[in-house]
């Protein structure tokens, strides 16, 4: 197999994974203005932590998707190609999904502490 075929796999893969987590936060980022304008009741500092939040999971979607683990010796074909790709984008989406299960888990986490500091 010549090297432009796992250069282009390699970058539609990525372009995948960027696109999955583009369209993530895009699906979260209005409950997190919610919750964030709610919870600070300022509406710079929501802003502020709306970002934070979406440069984190960008950060955790990009940084999974340049992985690359791709066997690109004598004996690498279409097959091995295919898992290759496939293993990219399983590591993006797991990345992914921790990193919002330890974000959900803090923001309710401060919803908790919230609601007992206003007690």
């Amino acid at each position: 197999m010549e090297n432009s075929t796992f250069f282009l796999t390699y970058f539609l893969t990525f372009a995948f994974c960027i696109a999955v987590t583009v369209g993530l936060i895009y699906l979260i980022n209005k409950g997190l203005n919610r919750f964030f304008k709610v919870f600070s009741k300022d509406n710079e500092v929501a802003r502020f932590f709306v970002k934070l939040t979406n440069v984190i999971i960008l950060l955790g979607g990009v940084g999974a998707a340049l992985k690359s683990g791709y066997n690109t010796g004598e004996k690498s074909n279409w097959l091995t190609l295919i898992w290759d790709a496939a293993a990219q984008v399983q590591e993006s989406l797991g990345r992914l999904f921790t990193t919002l299960i330890i974000l959900a888990i803090t923001f309710f986490i401060l919803h908790l502490v919230a609601r007992i500091v206003r007690k």
